[in-house]
């Protein structure tokens, strides 16, 4: 004899036909709904770094990074690349540059940030000659390296430089990351001045404070534009 089907197993059957769910649908547990929160206030910290990076002064490294791993851009080869409030230099290492241990020598690190500079200069159109024609130039005055994990035989990587002119100075902050994965190599500072004919300090030349402040205003709103 067959037997009755219970009155559960037949509601569960009405809405099979009926096209929908036979089980009801099934809530967040108390610590999934927690773990959500948390990912959503790592969201706003985020944001908060991001919000940092966009004011005109120089920020921390954390922040640039923070900005940079948030907004891209398309290149000209087609691949999608982080927009950045830096002057950014690809390089790789050579094997004249390695020491004993197999690694860049310490020595190095102040050429490769020293070309970054060189090249950004070039890009803005300021040339070392022109300056050296009218009897200035341009001085490193103090420059800071802190290194934090060296780079191997063939390595590639990435140098940023971000600049500001206060006065007599021109303030740089560079960092040096490998690629692809952006691990931090050296932090570093420098402060740059230029010198008249008696090689006293006097206020940055004109030319090349505009120069430096219409790129790098240009950086940071390219940065405001993808919030």
């Amino acid at each position: 004899m067959q037997r009755p089907i219970s009155g559960s197993l037949a509601q569960r059957d009405a809405l099979r036909r009926a096209g929908g769910s036979a089980w009801p649908r099934r809530s967040l547990s108390s610590p999934r709904r927690h773990r959500l929160a948390v990912h959503a206030a790592g969201d706003s910290r985020r944001f908060h770094a991001r919000a940092l990076c966009a004011a005109p002064e120089l920020r921390s490294h954390e922040a640039a990074v923070s900005i940079n791993n948030t907004k891209n851009t398309t290149s000209l080869d087609g691949e999608l690349r982080p927009v950045s409030r830096f002057f950014e230099l690809e390089m790789s290492v050579r094997d004249c540059e390695l020491d004993q241990y197999g690694v860049v020598n310490n020595a190095v690190y102040a050429s490769y940030v020293q070309r970054a500079r060189d090249e950004l200069a070039a890009v803005l159109g300021v040339s070392a000659c022109t300056i050296a024609c009218t009897g200035n130039s341009m001085a490193v005055s103090e420059q800071n390296l802190k290194y934090l994990t060296p780079l191997k035989r063939g390595a590639k990587f990435v140098v940023k430089v971000a600049m500001q002119v206060k006065g007599a100075r021109i303030y740089a902050e560079q960092f040096i990351e490998t690629l692809p994965d952006h691990k931090l190599v050296l932090e570093a500072t420098a402060t740059i001045v230029c010198l008249n004919r008696e090689c006293r300090p006097i206020r940055v030349f004109p030319d090349v404070s505009s120069k430096l402040l219409d790129y790098f205003s240009r950086q940071e709103g390219q940065v405001r534009n993808q919030d």
